[in-house]
């Protein structure tokens, strides 16, 4: 197989994964959201633990989508080694969960919201 069609396998195979693998993930965090209240003086310091974690996920997002091009480059200039092409197609299945799950534009707009004192608490409507 050549490694033009090696390199675009891999990355349509890892994008395949991912897309799949986050359907389901969706699917099953949907189905076990608990709810569980917590108190007003909780929810500052929640928001904040949320962005740190929301800010570090990007990052290793970030990371691993950087990777996963480098791993790309050095699979098409190679022979069509198979630990390269399963290597790409498990760094480029990697950042999409990432991204995806995170829900970073919604997030973003309800830290910003929250650091503004205007996020409707009370009716849960964001």
């Amino acid at each position: 197989m050549p490694t033009k069609y090696l390199v675009n396998l891999s990355i349509l195979l890892g994008i395949f994964i991912s897309v799949l693998l986050v359907i389901v993930i969706d699917y099953f965090s949907k189905k076990s959201f608990f709810g569980t209240p917590i108190s007003i003086e909780k929810v500052s310091s929640c928001f904040e633990e949320g962005e740190k974690q929301l800010n570090k996920n990007l990052r290793i997002g970030f990371w691993t989508l950087l990777m996963a091009t480098l791993s790309t480059v050095v699979l098409y200039f190679s022979n069509g080694e198979a630990i390269l092409f399963f290597a790409t197609t498990l760094f480029w299945m990697l950042p999409i969960p990432l991204f995806i799950l995170q829900r970073p534009f919604k997030r973003k707009k309800i830290y910003a919201l929250y650091k503004k004192n205007q996020l409707p608490i009370e009716n849960r409507d964001f």
